[in-house]
């Protein structure tokens, strides 16, 4: 993993510029956060208010252990 001061695989920046133009955008909607966690996805894997790029990421690698494919944003 690419382990960066956040403490988590910064490859996950890469996936939020992609869904959502980065980090503290947000995409809003049906969706949590800056990476295209599905509202549903969010609180069924453990999040909760906070949304920090670190609670995200931690959600996100509870759904997937690593970072998606990013040729082609995709809701999950």
């Amino acid at each position: 993993a690419v382990q960066g001061s956040g403490g988590y695989d910064h490859r996950w920046d890469v996936v939020a510029v992609c869904e959502s133009g980065g980090w503290g955008h947000g995409t809003g909607g049906k969706y949590v956060g800056d990476l295209g966690i599905t509202t549903t996805n969010w609180y069924a894997y453990g999040g909760g208010s906070d949304t920090s790029p670190a609670a995200q990421v931690a959600v996100a690698e509870r759904i997937q252990s690593y970072p998606p494919d990013q040729h082609g944003c995709g809701s999950w």
